[in-house]
């Protein structure tokens, strides 16, 4: 039987959830991730920032060297109250979403 979700635990010890109908949707809206549902989870469970959302979420960045289109920076989002990750993308300027969010959790340096 195929695992039908892998999990990653987030900086505040919640386990949240990757359920594979998700990270196929995912893969479909941003084809550049295919094959990097590990990285996902690391960005959550590893995160270099995590920003607060807007209606509970929580959004992790983690920057990555190597990815499909370079080096990247990438935001996972998910739900530590539905213990659910909801999507995730890459982006090369976080800017932007660090001047709306509030950071509620920074990686020590």
């Amino acid at each position: 039987m195929r695992l039908e979700y892998q999990t990653a635990t987030t900086v505040n010890g919640v386990e949240v959830r990757l359920f594979r109908t998700m990270l196929e949707r995912i893969f479909r809206k941003h084809g550049e991730l295919v094959d990097m549902g590990s990285l996902i989870l690391e960005t959550v469970s590893a995160p270099d920032l995590v920003l607060e959302g807007h209606a509970g979420e929580v959004l992790a960045l983690k920057h990555h060297d190597q990815t499909p289109l370079g080096p990247k920076d990438m935001v996972a989002i998910y739900r530590e109250d539905k213990q659910l990750i909801i999507t995730a993308f890459l982006t090369s300027d976080p800017s932007r979403l660090l001047r709306k969010r509030r950071t509620i959790w920074q990686r020590p340096t």
